[in-house]
Parts: structure tokens; sequence; C-alpha cells
């Protein structure tokens, strides 16, 4: 389950390099994960990562993620703070989701100027339920607008509508599980664009996970690749609120072509509350 607030114009990337590009680190990253499936570890999407899995929160549960979240590139900066993710589960495999931003924005040599962001609102579908030592896919349709006129005319939102359809698969790999996300994302105000990301996680200590994330962004005009690192950490393990209370964090960098320098850093730090 995730936010996908990358701050990142939605202008960029070519078509025709999505599937050697994908296929590669995706090869990649499951290569890592056939070779170490002995350390104990799993996959996991969602926030702090801008990919997600297709696991949902069960029914009647909820799942609110609260963050601050900043990116920066040459031309921009952002910050939304707090970013609020509400999720809520409807039955064992469906997931209602509603994210809305404080955000405040700089171009550059401008002043900050701040209010409500875009507004993403989804519906995520596991199909195929697995379960834990199975394969899963899920679809999640989400649809990112500006609800606030003032923040379209001041820059803090982006003109126009974008609809994700993207299809997440989990499963197992050793002690590993994988998550894998491709889908189209459709843009009115700029190019509709392809995306596709992984995630591999790695138990760093106990009620601890590492992760890390790649993900690429194709559009006719170019390509970017993020790189993410990220963390999920159990608060008071060995009490009740460890159910329903973590930190959440990441730090990544975009990249574009390979001649260029990186265009810009994310970072993500936040809580996620279950109940």
């Amino acid at each position: 389950m995730t936010s996908r607030r990358t701050f990142r114009d939605s202008s960029g990337l070519a078509e025709l390099h999505v599937a050697p590009r994908a296929r590669a680190w995706t090869a990649a990253l499951l290569a890592v994960a056939l070779g170490a499936a002995a350390t104990g570890a799993r996959g996991q999407g969602g926030p702090p990562l801008v990919a997600d899995d297709p696991e949902t929160p069960g029914d009647d549960n909820w799942e609110t993620n609260l963050a601050f979240i900043a990116g920066r590139s040459r031309a921009r900066s952002a910050v939304a703070m707090p970013d609020v993710d509400i999720n809520y589960g409807l039955g064992e495999r469906i997931q209602l989701k509603l994210d809305m931003p404080l955000e405040s924005v700089r171009n550059s040599g401008g002043d900050w100027k701040t209010g409500l962001g875009a507004v993403q609102i989804g519906v995520k579908w596991r199909f195929v339920d697995g379960g834990e030592s199975g394969l899963s896919v899920s679809t999640y349709p989400q649809l990112l607008s500006s609800w606030v006129r003032a923040s379209t005319r001041r820059g803090i939102a982006d003109p126009g509508r974008q609809f994700l359809l993207p299809v997440e698969v989990a499963f197992p790999v050793g002690e590993f599980r994988l998550d894998l996300e491709v889908g189209r994302n459709f843009v009115t105000s700029g190019p509709s664009q392809w995306v596709a990301g992984a995630i591999l996680g790695h138990a760093c200590r106990a009620g601890t996970e590492c992760l890390l994330e790649l993900r690429e962004t194709v559009d006719a005009q170019g390509s970017s690749l993020l790189v993410n690192l990220g963390l999920h950490h159990d608060l008071g393990l060995h009490h009740d609120l460890s159910r329903s209370l973590s930190l959440i964090a990441a730090l990544g960098r975009e990249f574009g072509p390979s001649s260029t320098e990186p265009r810009s850093v994310l970072f993500y730090l936040g809580v996620q509350i279950r109940r």
C-alpha cells in the first residue's frame, strides 16, 4: 500500500526503452533474491516506497500513514507536511484509499507556496490470493487530481488528471517475498507513462526490515530510474502497540538518461498506524 508522491514532473520518459531496461533490472533483483534466500527476509510494498504490493489491510481494518515527504530537482522543491494516506479494508481482498497532502512548493528563485496538493483516490482488488506461501496478484486503479482551483492556479498542484492502472504481483523466493508492479499512467496534461517497479526486503534485525526499490518511468520523451532505500521498523516490539504502530522511512534518487546528472532526491519519514 503506497503513497506515490515523488514530486516529479509528469513529462519524461521513452516508451521504446521500457521493456529491455525493466527486464534487465528486474532479472538482476530476482537473481539477488535467489542467491540470498537463506537470509530470511521478504519484500514489502507500499509506504515508504512508491511501488505497491497485493496486500490489503484486512476486513474492516484501517491503515493510516502520516508522513513528511520532500523532493528536490534542479528546478523545483516540494514538501508535504503532513501527507495523510488513509486506507480501509473492505473485505479481505479490497482496499479503499484516500491520500491528501498539505504541500509547499518552490520553483527555482521563487517563493514558497502552500496549499492542498493533488489528492489521490484508489481501489485495490487482490484477485489471486495464494496466502503467505503462494502467488498473489492485484490491480490498483488510482486517480490523482487537484481538488482546489487555487492550488492549481498557484502551481502547487498540476492541472489535469492522472489515472494509474497497474498490476501488482508478489510471490515467495526461498525466504524472500518479491514484489513486482507494472502499469500505465494516463496523464491528461502531458505524456502518458509506463511504470515498472520491483521491491526486495531483508530482515536487518528483529522488528526491522530494510528495503530496496527500483522503479522505472517511461514515456515518449525518455526514461528515469528511481533507486530507493527504505526502512520499516515496528515500535514497541514486545507490546500490543507493535501490532499497530511502525516507523517508516526512505531515501532515494532518480536518474535520467545516462548522460545526465541525477535529476532529483526523494525523502520519506512517517509513522504507520494499523487497527
